[in-house]
């Protein structure tokens, strides 16, 4: 069994212990899908194992997020990433992944956790071909951090929105001369939503200010990610704390470092859906995965700068114009909106290990093997 060392925020950490090759198809594809980004990298999901090639997925209550997204757009969203991820990882070992979104139809709110987003089944195809976007799995990274003044290639633009685009979802670029105005509406927006008490602790109650922080919950937010080091960190931690997380200096240090990276950004891409359906939501996602994975082999970053999207009363003025800025009319909904640029090589954020997603993979929670616990950072 392959031990794995990680130096928490080091770039050069590979996060799997080695899979037994003998283990479940489906296993073996979700080792790897739960890689996938989330909303806050809360990680909403559970997944209930129904045989070795199948599972349903479900929203883990607990990991919504019902401030900042009151109707789960964003974590159905989350859900898409971890489908997609799964169905591309599944290529890697032989099979090839069917699908079913929503196989017991929308829910209300109240139901989120009890239906299934999707059913996952994989289908064993000699032919099959390893999809080319596997190898950029385990590079994948998220990054915050300002652009260098590297341009987006027409031709780079061109793959990552032809790697986006599937049924229902369209792919796109904020114009260079709505730019400008476009990341100052993600900045007015962003100050929004850390300027609003309720809306700024949702992000504290996901933000993991120490390495055994980090370690012990595998998920969340941190200052490695945000590209924090030095006088910074240290301030951040002996200083800020949850306990002063609302307090004026801590928002306007956070607000200058988001509006200097935002400036920076090289290029917007936009994912917009003709309707606005839960369907649309987790479609969204999965076009947002490989969209991502195409950009990784350009050495380009995402980030999405989505805070302008968000559904809550405070932020519908600001939706309104960025949506005008996008030239998007209803029922089509703008999804997402995503920074894409170069930068310094980004930190590694957590993941929670497989078994505290899948809970009933181990049964005797005492002899879980290490591929199955082992921490991992992503």
């Amino acid at each position: 069994m392959t031990k794995t060392v990680y130096r928490l925020g080091a770039v050069g950490d590979r996060p799997l212990a080695e899979i037994p090759s003998d283990g479940q198809p489906i296993v073996q594809a979700l080792r790897y899908g739960i890689t996938a980004p989330s909303a806050h990298n809360t990680q909403p999901w559970r997944i209930e194992v129904i045989s070795d090639i199948e599972a349903q997925v479900y929203f883990d209550p607990d990991r919504l997020l019902p401030v900042t997204d009151p109707r789960g757009r964003q974590v159905h969203i989350s859900h898409g990433t971890l489908l997609e991820m799964t169905a591309i990882a599944a290529t890697h070992f032989g099979h090839r992944a069917e699908i079913e979104l929503l196989p017991e139809g929308e829910m209300t709110l109240a139901e989120y956790g009890t239906k299934p987003t999707a059913h996952l089944r994989l289908v064993d195809d000699s032919q099959l071909k390893e999809d080319p976007l596997f190898s950029q799995v385990l590079l994948r990274r998220s990054s915050r951090l300002p652009h260098t003044a590297t341009p987006v290639t027409t031709d780079e633009r061109a793959a990552i929105a032809t790697a986006a685009t599937r049924p229902g979802v369209e792919p796109g670029w904020i114009p260079d001369e709505r730019m400008a105005e476009a990341t100052e509406l993600a900045i007015q927006a962003m100050t929004v939503e850390v300027n609003g008490h309720d809306t700024y602790e949702e992000t504290n109650l996901w933000f993991r200010f120490s390495d055994a922080e980090i370690a012990a919950e595998g998920d969340g937010l941190n200052a490695y990610t945000t590209g924090i080091t030095g006088l910074s960190l240290l301030a951040l931690r002996t200083i800020t704390r949850p306990g002063n997380w609302h307090m004026g200096f801590n928002r306007a240090a956070f607000l200058n470092g988001f509006a200097k990276a935002t400036r920076s950004t090289q290029a917007l891409f936009t994912l917009v859906t003709p309707t606005n359906t839960m369907a649309d939501w987790i479609s969204t996602g999965r076009s947002y995965v490989r969209a991502q994975l195409t950009a990784g082999g350009y050495d380009l970053r995402f980030q999405p700068t989505s805070q302008a999207l968000q559904e809550f009363a405070e932020m519908d003025w600001l939706r309104e114009q960025m949506t005008a800025v996008v030239g998007v009319t209803p029922p089509a909904k703008l999804q997402m909106l995503v920074r894409v640029g170069h930068t310094q090589p980004p930190a590694l954020s957590p993941r929670r290990n497989l078994n505290s997603i899948v809970p009933d993979l181990i049964p005797n929670k005492d002899q879980v093997p290490g591929w199955a616990r082992s921490p991992m950072v992503l």
